[in-house]
């Protein structure tokens, strides 16, 4: 049975922007997804438009939160990923390049301590629905293999064997795109936006990924973006829970169902 971890989108609030932490209508910081039962937080999304600075405090402010509610570790994924004008033009090699650049950047002054449960995606901002150039073909399998094996050689240059992540890649996906990007072994998963908007959509890119990962491990997450989902909360949880035990699920609802979500993953442990 597939163990499944609930989780925050985002949050909004975050310390070194020089900005007051409560004057703040309608943004979220990251006590309150914590206190609402998610148990980390996805940053870096393309959609958000974070830049890999504004990523960096989030990470070190979510951290310094779950340390004081008495969560040292949290699941956290990072998403990174170029732009359109940093992709247009250059070869894989010098895209790789900016990924890992931005590595660099987004896990400064980040300690091994606050990583044991992580998740990095490469994720170009011009490559998902919603937020990029859906009049261009989505990112190649050779390009996601090359960004993702720049961040491996990243985490490994930086934090050596004491942190092992698993890496995804968030764009685009269908069963037969999944089975393309997947056969790369160093490819673990996917980050789903559009793909996961009702159960059946969910379970076919899962047994996809179960096609071309046979035995090894299958990191799913559903990132329930602003759709009126036709299909509960509870639905997802019941049929996701029946994969095995090597598939990774990651649900991240809005932050007004983080609990929905959290107990309805309880409920049905």
């Amino acid at each position: 049975m597939a163990k499944i971890t609930t989780v925050a989108q985002n949050f909004d609030i975050y310390e070194g922007d020089g900005l007051s932490p409560y004057a703040r209508t309608g943004a979220t910081s990251a006590n309150q997804i914590l206190s609402a039962g998610a148990e980390g937080v996805i940053l870096g999304h393309s959609e958000v438009g974070d830049s890999p600075e504004v990523v960096n405090k989030k990470l070190q402010t979510i951290v310094a939160s779950g340390e004081v509610k008495g969560l040292p570790t949290l699941n956290l994924t990072v998403l990174i990923g170029e732009s359109w004008e940093e992709f247009e033009g250059n070869n894989e090699a010098t895209i790789a390049a900016t990924i890992k650049r931005q590595c660099e950047t987004v896990f400064d002054g980040v300690a091994k301590e606050a990583l044991q449960q992580l998740t990095i995606g490469y994720e170009p901002k011009w490559g998902s629905r919603g937020s990029g150039r859906d009049d261009m073909p989505p990112p190649q399998p050779t390009l996601i293999s090359a960004c993702i094996e720049a961040m491996r050689n990243f985490v490994r240059e930086k934090y050596g064997d004491e942190v092992k992540p698993l890496f995804i890649y968030g764009g685009r996906s269908t069963p037969e795109r999944t089975k393309e990007i997947l056969s790369d072994e160093n490819v673990d998963g996917l980050i789903l936006g559009s793909a996961c908007n009702t159960v059946e959509k969910t379970l076919g890119i899962a047994s996809a990924m179960e096609e071309v990962r046979e035995g090894l491990v299958k990191v799913l997450i559903c990132n329930f973006k602003a759709y009126d989902l036709p299909d509960a909360y509870e639905k997802y949880v019941d049929r996701l829970k029946e994969l095995g035990e090597d598939f990774v699920v990651i649900l991240a609802p809005a932050h007004t169902d983080i609990r929905a979500v959290r107990s309805a993953t309880e409920a049905r442990a």
